[in-house]
């Protein structure tokens, strides 16, 4: 290995571990030394980085010493036992919630707040995947318009549930496949039942329940959307989303009615998300070019398109964003937030 920053990736095993690891080395993070940590019950397996196998331990408060970085992506509870630990020694990016909105940690993404990241003591922490898909092609416009209201809806895959998630939709799909005239009435009681990581079977559905439910009806999926938008962007916005879960393997999708402080024409809005970094315009409907799940997947930037004016309200236009959840909405995007540490210094 080169030489470089002394590296730990915690949570190394699972799907968004695997997807960092993998991007650690297309992006040839400098790295001298790489530690991989993961739970007790993955410890000793063994995993391949440039070309060398490297055998996971267990993360344990003792992990972290001589390290400059350490990169997480585990349970809320976990984090919370083991990133503090982590940041008394060198520092972190977190993948969790656990730590994003406490005023003392910085809530990161590098194309949107890269100058966030210099004010973090010791976490930096990575956002939600969701809204990420979001928060892409929004931030240009608000820097353009100024954005006072979104109501939005999310179109989220099975794997933002995890290796569980997945498993659900095939083992439900191959069931229920040959069961045309049960999924065409809805009677699929007996054929398949709720799965390992949703209440309702997915095959052939669609799930609006992304997370607990609170005293307000909101999941805690869309409250997150919604605080995570407003600490990145800004405070005043007022959003409304409905997330719902699609049988879809790879990439979250969102479509967004949008309010802004003035008029905002069609042609301007494009121009402001053509010019943003880490977004791809795909918006010309006519030729039947616009976002879609597969299209984003295993890609690094945020597809926009179904950009269009509201005509009951002048300064309002509603668009249709997508994104791999895997790469730009979680790996990737701590990344590239490891990245911008070592850019400017702060590790």
């Amino acid at each position: 290995m080169s030489r470089g920053y002394r590296v730990a990736l915690v949570g190394a095993t699972g799907a968004v571990g695997r997807e960092m690891l993998r991007i650690l080395g297309e992006r040839s993070f400098p790295i001298a030394s790489l530690r991989l940590l993961a739970s007790a019950r993955s410890a000793g397996r063994r995993l391949t980085f440039a070309g060398e196998e490297i055998e996971v331990a267990e993360a344990t408060p003792g992990s972290f010493e001589d390290l400059d970085l350490a990169v997480f992506d585990t349970p809320d509870e976990v984090a919370l036992d083991l990133v503090p630990e982590a940041a008394r020694r060198c520092v972190v990016v977190d993948k969790s919630t656990a730590f994003r909105m406490r005023d003392d940690v910085p809530l990161v993404v590098p194309e949107v707040n890269p100058e966030a990241a210099r004010a973090h003591h010791g976490i930096v922490a990575n956002p939600n995947c969701t809204m990420v898909t979001m928060l892409m092609p929004l931030a240009p416009l608000h820097r353009t318009a100024g954005c006072r209201r979104v109501v939005a809806s999310s179109y989220q895959s099975v794997s933002g549930a995890g290796g569980p998630g997945v498993e659900d939709l095939y083992e439900q799909l191959e069931k229920l496949i040959p069961e045309r005239d049960a999924v065409r009435r809805g009677s699929v009681e007996g054929l398949v039942g709720p799965g390992r990581a949703f209440r309702h079977p997915i095959a052939f559905n669609a799930i609006p329940h992304v997370g607990g439910f609170d005293d307000t009806g909101r999941t805690s999926e869309e409250r997150r959307f919604a605080q995570e938008t407003c600490k990145i962007l800004d405070a005043a916005i007022d959003i409304f989303a409905t997330c719902v879960r699609v049988p879809t393997v790879v990439g979250h999708a969102i479509s967004a009615w949008v309010e802004f402080e003035r008029p905002l024409g069609v042609e301007e809005a494009r121009a402001a998300i053509a010019a943003a970094p880490g977004v791809a315009l795909e918006d010309d409907p006519a030729a039947a070019r616009y976002p879609t799940p597969l299209l984003a997947a295993g890609e690094d930037k945020a597809f926009v398109g179904r950009i269009r004016r509201d005509p009951a309200n002048e300064r309002a236009l509603g668009f249709f964003s997508a994104c791999d959840n895997l790469r730009k909405g979680a790996a990737l995007n701590a990344v590239q937030v490891a990245e911008l540490l070592v850019a400017e210094g702060l590790v």
